[in-house]
This record gives structure tokens, sequence and C-alpha cells, in this order.
């Protein structure tokens, strides 16, 4: 009756184990959705009379460019200023100006596999703030994120606004696709620099970094001085890892709650994706008492390495993370591990983190999905000096 007992408990504790990373998922999945509305920095707004008003800007790390945002006056006011209602905004930290402007809206999809060459004639308009590259001098250039999150980039001369097509597609031929890529934009800059007949400047890709340059090249030509604004180049962050914590696997040869500790480095995406991240890590767990039979234990460090990518949700100090891990166990001694981690963290300095929880990597290996997680403290040192931490 009592090994019965004993056989019940461990598996309510097996299943509360389960339970638990469950319940986080769900709260994490609640929780994005506040954490999603961003926060206010210092910025200012662009009224269409050409006043310039300062206050806050709720920065939402736009995935793609916004149409309306939200604007809190000195006098504490909130407002919502739709792109046709303000000439633009800016942050003022993140040095990032956005200008209001009406484009029209190409519907080509990377996906679908087309019979004919899809139109490059626009059927559709919107009014959305672009955010600027390069003003200043004879042209602007402009960059806008659509709803893929792809960007697009518009020049501004004599304030006539063109798009610079570049669009790759599928094209079926026999049953057969092949990828096509317009790239149209190269005939474009030509014709935008035939006024400089000493412009030499080699045609850029179709990059933000490259078409930057080729654009401050050109503006250079008429004059020196002429750059009023240039958006900031973008790099990857890189970061620290510490970490220490207690690790809850339970195998038959592994005692549980061990406390383990490790270190790590975490590479940060900049811009649109500067809540993504990837990372790699390595992990301890010292005086592990290892073994098949209970006579033949040995006292060993277990040495784990993790690699994985995950993504924090929101822009406020508290961000939760959702992320996907595979760990290589050192010597075999307890199983590898593909699956998820899910934690918060505070500005992105300091997580607690929810490891190894639901491994995909049972369907190969007749395990649990459901295993008991590692509970860990993470700090993370900006290893970018010079360069503010990413927000």
């Amino acid at each position: 009756m009592k090994a019965h007992s004993t056989h019940i408990m461990r598996n309510y504790t097996h299943a509360f184990h389960n339970v638990i990373p469950c319940l986080f998922i769900i709260q994490l999945i609640t929780a994005s959705q506040t954490f999603g509305q961003g926060k206010f920095v210092e910025g200012y707004i662009l009224t269409n009379q050409s006043d310039t008003i300062r206050g806050f800007v709720r920065d939402e790390n736009w995935a793609t460019s916004p149409d309306r945002i939200a604007f809190r006056n000195l006098n504490g006011e909130v407002s919502a200023y739709a792109a046709e209602s303000i000439a633009g905004f800016g942050l003022v930290t993140a040095k990032e100006i956005y200008k209001s402007r009406k484009i029209g809206v190409l519907n080509i999809n990377l996906m679908q596999p087309y019979m004919l060459a899809p139109s490059l004639e626009t059927r559709d308009s919107v009014q959305v703030f672009l955010q600027e590259v390069v003003s200043g001098g004879v042209v602007t250039l402009f960059e806008f994120l659509d709803h893929t999150q792809h960007s697009r980039f518009f020049i501004e001369k004599e304030h006539r606004l063109k798009e610079l097509f570049y669009y790759p597609f599928y094209k079926s031929v026999d049953n057969r696709n092949y990828l096509v890529v317009y790239d149209e934009y190269k005939k474009q800059l030509v014709k935008l620099c035939a006024d400089a007949e000493r412009f030499r400047e080699p045609l850029p890709p179709y990059q933000e970094k490259h078409l930057k340059e080729y654009i401050k090249s050109y503006n250079a030509f008429f004059t020196k001085d002429s750059v009023r604004y240039l958006a900031e180049n973008h790099r990857l962050a890189f970061n620290l890892e510490l970490i220490g914590g207690v690790e809850n696997w339970g195998e038959e040869m592994v005692i549980h709650n061990k406390a383990t500790y490790g270190f790590g480095l975490r590479t940060d995406f900049p811009r649109k994706f500067r809540n993504r991240y990837v990372k790699a890590s390595m992990l301890f767990t010292p005086g592990l008492p290892l073994g098949f039979s209970p006579g033949a234990f040995s006292k060993k460090t277990l040495r784990t390495l993790e690699v994985g990518l995950g993504r924090y949700f929101g822009s406020g100090g508290l961000r939760p993370f959702l992320g996907l891990n595979a760990s290589i166990v050192n010597r075999g001694y307890r199983s590898d591990f593909l699956g998820m981690n899910v934690g918060i963290s505070y500005k992105r300095l300091i997580s607690v983190e929810v490891g190894h929880f639901a491994n995909f990597y049972c369907f190969m290996t007749k395990t649990s999905f459901l295993i008991q997680p590692r509970i860990s403290l993470h700090y993370f040192a900006n290893l970018n000096f010079g360069q503010n931490r990413m927000r």
C-alpha cells in the first residue's frame, strides 16, 4: 500500500512539473498582448503647418511602417495621430525621423507563382510614415516596411516621390517555377543621376546600407555639405551571458535538483528584428552521481552545450520571451534535447528562464514530451563598447 501511495505521489509530482510550463506559456501569450503596446520615449511631432511639438512618442518597435502613432505632450495628454493629420515625427534617443507620405502599393507575392509577369502599376495607395534614410541636398531616400516586413525604398526629388522597384517572384513555365527578379531600380537610379554627368558611382545592391551611400554621394556631387540627416548604420549587438540556476532533468542516472551554472553569448539583431536573437551557452552541473546501478555511481560534472534562437515580445522594460533550443550533452550522460524555453526579462539585462520543458526530440527517442525544466537566472553584459544597448 505504501509503495502504491509513493507511486501515485510521483505521478502527481511529475504532472505538477508538466503543468507549470503550460501555465507559463498561457501567461506569456496573454502578457505579450500587454507588453506589445510599446513605451513612450522622448520625441516630437511635425505638424502640417511646419511646427515642431516636443513630448513623447510611443515607440512600438515597428516591424511594418506605421500609419498612426500615439503622442503624449509635456502636459501628459495622450493623443493619436494618423499619417494624414501630421507631417511626421521623430524619436530623439534612437535618432530616427519619419515623414508622412502617400505611396502606391504593389501586390506581388513571392509565395505565389505567376503565369504572366505581374504588373508594376499600383492599384491602391496608403498614407504611412516612411523612415528617412538620407535627407538634404537633391534627393531624399525613404524606407517603407511592408506587411511582410520587407524593406521597400522610395526616393523623393523635386517633391516627387517614386518607389525604387525591386521585386523577386516565381514565374510558372511548363509546370515548373522559376525565380525571376524585377530589378528596375537600377535603371531608375541611372535616370535619376542623369543630371550629374561625371557621377560614376557603381550601382548599389538593393539594401539600405548601400543605397544610403549611393544617394549620399550623389547629393555630395552638387553640394559637399548637403547632408541634413543620415540614418545610423545598425549593427548586431553582442552580449556576454552569465547563468546560475537549478537543473531538474529527471533520468535514472541523474539525481534531481542540482545547482547549475554557465556562460554564453547572445547576438541581438538590429532594426525591425531588434526583438530577435540567437545565442549559444555552455552549462555545467557539478558533483552529479552518475551510473546505471547503485554500486557504480561516480561523481561527474555534466557539461551541456546549448544553441538556440528566440524573440522577445513588446518594447517595455519587462519583456516575455520564447525560444527554441537544442542541447548536446557531453559523453551522453543525459539525453540530447530539442525544444522550447520561455521566460521574462528586465530590459534584456536580467532574465528568469524556464528551460527545456518541451522536448521535440522525444519523437525519435520515445521519451516524454513534457519534462522537468531548468529554472535559471541570466545576466547579460553588453560587449558593444561605445554603442548604446538596443531598445
